[in-house]
């Protein structure tokens, strides 16, 4: 009776500490198969906007400061920063968007589907080639920063841009959802 109360409680230990690399793995298997809707099931895109949009301003408000002294216009550019960058934000987080993210590829505004190349259009052989390339120039790495926020960090083995990393926080006890990024510096 003690062996099989151990057993069990070591296997939902098990599956408890496993569970977001499965979520992982879920998630690539969506973008080997260019799933947006089951991909769009590993996102909470309300907090993965905010934090982005949080991200972001800080940012783009500091460069205008920055100009501020050498640019009369750079306090109507702060203005207009926040009202700008909202929209941008909204429109860039797509399931499409995050699949070229997690293969290590910067989703370009003003392109379909959230920045999704003409090289990497997701339809067809040509499409799937293009994605499994860049993954092989990627380095990814994972793991629990605290018992509810779950870390993979994507960098381009090339040493270009900073690290991206996909912040998952759990829902529930055994769900995650990726609910933040963390931009390259």
């Amino acid at each position: 009776m003690k062996l099989a109360l151990c057993v069990a409680l070591l296997a939902v230990g098990g599956w408890f500490y496993a569970t977001p690399y499965l979520t992982v793995h879920g998630m690539q298997q969506a973008l080997d198969a260019r799933d947006a809707a089951k991909l769009s099931g590993y996102v909470d895109y309300p907090a993965l906007r905010s934090s982005l949009k949080e991200s972001i301003a800080p940012k783009a408000v500091l460069e205008l400061n920055q100009s501020k002294a050498n640019n009369p216009l750079a306090a109507m550019g702060a203005a207009i920063a926040d009202a700008v960058i909202a929209p941008v934000v909204d429109a860039m987080v797509t399931p499409e968007s995050l699949a070229l993210m997690m293969q290590g590829i910067k989703p370009k505004p003003g392109l379909p589907h959230g920045g999704a190349s003409a090289e990497n259009d997701g339809g067809g052989a040509q499409g799937t080639e293009a994605s499994a390339e860049p993954r092989a120039g990627v380095e990814t790495t994972m793991g629990y920063e605290d018992i509810d926020r779950f870390v993979v960090t994507v960098k381009k083995k090339d040493g270009g841009a900073g690290p991206l990393a996909f912040v998952f926080k759990r829902e529930g006890w055994f769900g995650w959802k990726l609910a933040a990024l963390r931009l390259p510096e």
